[in-house]
């Protein structure tokens, strides 16, 4: 069985799915943050279980898993802010972070480190729930080029093909894409897309 390659250990609750989105791991900080016991995790999709959504109640859990489809292409899943179903306590939030295992049988699966959320980031003046993206953008105008990038990730391409694209490094890529990420308050480049339609710079 796959889980018996898997061997991390970390205080905080975390679980490990597989490229189809069947928990495979979920550790003791998890059963009892989440209210799930591992019997009755494992094997579930997680989506269906946990049902994430992200900080303006998006789904962002689902088959097509984002996460997934980004590390399936290579690509450094950034942290982000989600809510996730718990057996006993309704919704919590989270600050999720995730890391793409590769080198065991099947390759590919997703660990999902679940923090608490940093408190620095929320609103205090905020009881809705949502983040700073409903503040002031003064501070959130991009640049042509941060916008160009924005509008490629947008449509889907990776850091690869947006390089390719703009005849730029893909370094050069990533800069712009953490650049966007700072100036739109966001975690993860699925969080940049969103904002942007929002605020209609996509």
């Amino acid at each position: 069985m796959a889980t018996q390659h898997i061997n991390y250990k970390t205080g905080d609750p975390a679980f490990t799915t597989d490229r189809n989105g069947v928990i495979i791991v979920w550790n003791p900080a998890a059963e009892k943050e989440f209210g799930y016991p591992a019997k009755e995790a494992i094997g579930r999709r997680c989506w269906q279980m946990l049902a994430g959504r992200d900080s303006f109640g998006n789904r962002y859990c689902c088959e097509k898993c984002p996460l997934m489809e980004m590390a399936a292409r290579n690509e450094s899943v950034h942290s982000t802010e989600v809510e996730f179903n718990t057996a006993n306590a309704g919704r919590k939030k989270f600050k999720l972070s995730c890391l793409v295992l590769t080198g065991y049988p099947g390759d590919g699966f997703l660990t999902h480190i679940c923090h608490k959320p940093d408190e620095s980031l929320e609103d205090s003046g905020n009881h809705n729930g949502n983040h700073k993206h409903n503040g002031d953008f003064s501070a959130a105008i991009l640049t042509r080029r941060e916008l160009q990038v924005l509008e490629l990730l947008a449509e889907g391409n990776t850091t690869r093909e947006i390089a390719s694209m703009m005849c730029v490094s893909q370094a050069t890529v990533r800069n712009h894409i953490q650049h966007t990420m700072d100036k739109l308050h966001v975690h993860s480049r699925l969080e940049a897309v969103v904002v942007g339609q929002r605020l209609d710079l996509v």
